[in-house]
């Protein structure tokens, strides 16, 4: 009996958990959905530590994944980014330490469309 108990309750806490992460995935109030062409994103684009960053008007930021090649040309530029959103891993093993990796949100990028030669 306790075992269905416990069986039952770690169901639960999986499920409410599950719907939780599902909740917060699926929530992008910054992407407006274009059809089956993906979300889009416009901003400041920028770049740092070899990473892209799109900054929007409401101060909003995403790091962009994927377009390297046309992303470089746009630097300090306003641009509008299709793609869809998703999750890059990073490893973050130290020396003679356990395997760790974090996964950070990323934005995937398809295409690049400049909007202003300069950021607002």
């Amino acid at each position: 009996m306790f075992r269905t108990v416990c069986f039952a309750v770690a169901i639960l806490v999986c499920t409410a958990g599950l719907q939780a992460q599902s909740a917060q995935t699926s929530d992008t109030p910054s992407a407006e959905s274009k059809g089956s062409g993906g979300d889009t994103l416009k901003g400041c684009l920028s770049a740092s530590d070899n990473q892209f960053i799109l900054t929007e008007d409401d101060g909003a930021t995403h790091q962009l994944s994927g377009a390297a090649g046309k992303l470089g040309r746009q630097v300090g530029r306003e641009v509008e980014l299709t793609g869809k959103p998703g999750i890059r891993s990073v490893d973050t093993t130290l020396v003679s330490g356990a395997s760790t990796i974090i996964e950070k949100p990323v934005f995937e990028v398809k295409t690049v469309k400049r909007i202003a030669d300069t950021c607002k």
